[in-house]
């Protein structure tokens, strides 16, 4: 297998670094988008190991850091908690635009081994919500698989965006493994801002392309009523809705990661028949 690493660069801001992953053999691959969610980024727990299962299955996988992630020199932990301070909508969409401009337009190596009019996204979390919203705006996107998607972006209360604005700042308490972090004031003017461009029912209920939403039954981080909502919202005729029992959002499995869980490979292997099926 072949892992490249690279970056993509808005002039003037925060590179965007990746990873691509694709058999030795010269294709062309069906290439499929890997996207972390909030406090994710591309090597964190399982992705590796989805990217190299989807690399074994035939797919070429290109994972990538949002430039606001807070993952410098260490890719495997935030450490920069003042670039993730400064994270928002804005930026996440920024980089969205960044990397599908870039692998439509080619500019990523290897890019001539790669089918670049049938394009897949796995997303967690607001990443697979993120890959949702793509589909509208590239139709080479033909299939998505969204793990643990969030329904909507709008995840405060108003008290909460309140003290957040007197602040300046708002503090997400460490849940044991991580590290607390803040988020700018920045961050909530642009979820208010971005509000319409975000809306993830919406785009779930003008798809026109298969997509398969995975969810942990366990899930206390987004709620299995968020996937069900948006399941009702999407055509059933090309969709799918796959609850994995007895498991949370990250299917049994941390960061750093020891190994597949027995949710984690039901989730991996659902979204790889998935592909096989719906990316031509």
């Amino acid at each position: 297998m072949i892992e490249e690493n690279f970056s993509l660069t808005h002039p003037g801001r925060i590179p965007i670094h990746c990873t691509l992953r694709l058999s030795q053999r010269q294709g062309p691959f069906r290439l499929v988008i890997a996207a972390h969610g909030f406090r994710g980024f591309k090597d964190w727990g399982f992705f590796p190991y989805l990217c190299e299962s989807l690399c074994q299955s035939g797919f070429a996988a290109l994972s990538f850091n949002h430039s606001h992630s807070g993952v410098r020199d260490n890719p495997f932990q935030i450490t920069d908690l003042e670039q993730f301070s400064r994270n928002s909508t804005t930026e996440e969409l920024n980089d969205w635009d960044l990397v599908m401009d870039s692998v439509l337009l080619g500019n990523f190596p290897y890019s001539n081994r790669i089918k670049l009019y049938s394009l897949g996204i796995v997303g967690h979390s607001r990443g697979g919500s993120y890959g949702i919203l793509m589909t509208n705006c590239y139709p080479q996107i033909r299939a998505v698989a969204a793990w643990g998607a969030i329904q909507t972006f709008q995840r405060f209360s108003l008290d909460t965006q309140q003290q957040w604005r007197e602040k300046g700042y708002l503090e997400i308490k460490a849940d044991g493994t991580e590290n607390s972090v803040r988020l700018s004031v920045v961050a909530l003017d642009a979820l208010e801002k971005n509000l319409d461009r975000l809306d993830v029912s919406r785009a779930m209920q003008m798809l026109s392309i298969p997509v398969l939403l995975v969810h942990g039954r366990e899930d206390r981080v987004v709620p299995l009523e968020e996937g069900q909502k948006l399941w009702q919202r999407a055509d059933h005729q090309l969709s799918r809705f796959h609850v994995i029992e007895d498991c949370g959002h990250t299917f049994k499995t941390q960061h750093p990661f020891t190994g597949p869980s027995r949710g984690l490979a039901e989730a991996v292997d659902a979204t790889i028949a998935w592909f096989q099926k719906n990316l031509r």
